[in-house]
């Protein structure tokens, strides 16, 4: 009776490990978002479409762009500015990764993936139509 009394109010009084934390809710700087981070198409391997959006925030106002991974092209840059946004078409059959990169240095400061999934799996067999 006693362990359970006490184990209740030890439990009540607790604080959550978030709560100790405050550091930990902070958002992480720079950081790079895509909004939605997932494209849905009808079938697997068809090409899908979607409006993406993708917002990124870093500490220091310089020149910043966003390029494909692998790319050397970038798909938009900014000049001295600490956030932005980028909305686009996209149209892929497979993930794609994106990053935000400083012009100067080329060092990358953060990437975000936008998966491709499906509805319905490629797996169905061709039925044919036999008489005999």
């Amino acid at each position: 009776m006693f362990f359970r009394l006490s184990a209740g109010f030890s439990l009540m009084f607790a604080l959550p490990t978030w709560a100790t934390q405050p550091e930990a809710l902070a958002a992480e700087i720079p950081t790079l978002l895509s909004t939605p981070n997932t494209c849905v198409a009808l079938r697997q391997g068809r090409t899908c479409y979607s409006d993406i959006t993708l917002n990124w925030q870093v500490d220091n106002e310089e020149r910043y762009c966003i390029r494909q991974s692998q790319a050397t092209k970038p798909l938009h840059c900014w000049q001295q500015q600490q956030q932005g946004e980028l909305v686009f078409e996209f149209a892929s059959k497979t993930a794609r990764s994106f990053e935000l990169f400083h012009v100067t240095t080329g060092k990358v400061l953060a990437s975000a993936e936008v998966r491709v999934q499906w509805v319905y799996t490629s797996g169905q067999k061709k039925r044919r139509w036999r008489l005999f």
